[in-house]
């Protein structure tokens, strides 16, 4: 599981908190982050008095790779904290401070730091001032500071701006104003930019890392009105790319997808897939509109179920994600897809899936069980005894042959000789196991 990090400068601020991120084609924000899969554990949760493990002190030299660690522009913290099942790292930057909650996440943010190096060196070249300048000509652009001031939210622009464009899109040709019209169509110009920018630069357009957004949508006008080149822009690095499983494909279809569609777009072709699925209309809606879905993670999430195929039941893992309270429950429960969905295809079939409370399952030929969890490394907490005794429940009622819990990181060997005892079958690294070659795909 990935969860939420943010980009600071100066005071650190809780992991709970988050600022408002304006979701691209919705022009609204996000409320604050409340994790609900994974829970929040108290003190007495990891009370080795009461039977369970406390939480670890670790260190990012002895947990990462060290090109991980650090790089020109970064510097991972070496003293890392657990919240029993996620690793929470600090990143020092070039750019600012960042915060990043699990293994995925620090992935991504590592790589997203090596992207607007690049933004970076590329702004300071003459090509760069030269586009910068052409696209100040534009006076929707310079009505509202676009590049010179450029806002740090996914819609590339304030929301004045984005009421403007909504507003202007409803009314006649004639009734349009000049810079109305100019605001319209230089809007929709500069979105397909930053896609294409953010494709080539292997960075997720609808991030919430907010420094990235605002590098992002300053290039992206630029490149749009002014005229640059996309050629100028040689970094690529797919081992770090946010790729998933559910982006492999014969011709890289999702990818271009991805990159070609607007939001509203990608919206439209879930709906059908989803309705495929036999998801109801209002289900559907609730998830296409949920404020902690992006575009993208939201895509990848219903393209991970597509390939559930003949899989029954599909809408409960729609119906339980709709529980996701934060961007780190919303990556949760993309994860969770995407390793069913390998399961299903390398391993063998899944006849159905299965919703219980916030957890996702699916149910094999056999009956077996087939539970997905999204942690680096949990330790046996009071929380994860009850999820043990539910899961021995379910076996139960469902009659199932055996219960697989799927672990995309590790257990502690507490938790694993505890889960064990219950009959419950543990598959350590299951993502290395199931699919390596997206082993180290962040989501």
């Amino acid at each position: 599981m990935a969860g939420r990090s943010c980009c600071r400068r100066g005071r650190t601020r809780g992991w709970l908190a988050v600022g408002a991120l304006a979701l691209a084609g919705a022009g609204c924000a996000k409320p604050s982050e409340v994790r609900s899969v994974l829970p929040t554990l108290e003190a007495a949760d990891v009370d080795p008095q009461a039977g369970y493990e406390p939480l670890p002190s670790l260190r990012a030299s002895e947990l990462l790779p060290p090109e991980l660690v650090a790089g020109p522009h970064h510097q991972v913290r070496d003293a890392v904290a657990s919240d029993g099942f996620l690793h929470l790292y600090v990143i020092d930057s070039s750019f600012g401070t960042f915060e990043a909650a699990g293994d995925d996440l620090l992935r991504v943010r590592v790589h997203e730091i090596a992207a607007l190096a690049e933004l970076d060196r590329m702004q300071k070249r003459d090509e760069f001032a030269g586009a910068m300048a052409a696209g100040l000509k534009s006076p929707f652009v310079a009505a509202w500071n676009l590049i010179t001031n450029p806002v740090d939210s996914v819609l590339g622009i304030p929301q004045g701006a984005w009421d403007a464009v909504k507003r202007t899109a409803e009314i006649g040709r004639r009734e349009r104003g000049e810079l109305e019209d100019s605001g319209l169509r230089e809007f929709i110009g500069f979105e397909v930019k930053k896609r294409e920018l953010a494709f080539q630069l292997g960075v997720d357009p609808y991030s919430s890392n907010r420094e990235l957004q605002k590098q992002l949508n300053r290039f992206a006008w630029a490149a749009y009105l002014g005229g640059l080149p996309f050629a100028f822009v040689p970094f690529q690095d797919d081992a770090a790319a946010e790729i998933g499983p559910a982006e492999e494909g014969a011709d890289g279809r999702l990818r271009e997808i991805l990159r070609d569609y607007a939001p509203e777009d990608l919206r439209r072709l879930n709906r059908i897939e989803l309705a495929v699925m036999g998801v109801r209309a209002p289900l559907a809606d609730g998830f296409l509109t949920h404020p902690w879905y992006s575009p993208r993670h939201g895509t990848i999430l219903v393209e991970s179920l597509v390939a559930l195929d003949l899989t029954a039941e599909r809408a409960s893992f729609i119906e339980t994600s709709l529980q996701a309270g934060s961007e780190a429950d919303a990556r949760f429960y993309q994860r969770a897809a995407q390793l069913l969905r390998v399961y299903h295809e390398g391993t063998e079939p899944l006849v159905r899936l299965l919703g219980q409370r916030r957890a996702v399952m699916g149910v094999t030929e056999q009956g077996a069980l087939v539970v997905p969890l999204v942690v680096d490394h949990a330790v046996w907490s009071r929380p994860a005894a009850e999820a043990a005794e539910r899961l021995v429940e379910t076996r139960r009622a469902l009659g199932a042959p055996a219960t697989r819990l799927l672990v995309t990181g590790t257990l502690s060997e507490r938790a694993r000789q505890e889960f064990g005892a219950r009959g419950i079958e543990v598959r350590e690294r299951a993502f290395e196991r199931l699919a390596p070659d997206v082993a180290g795909a962040a989501p």
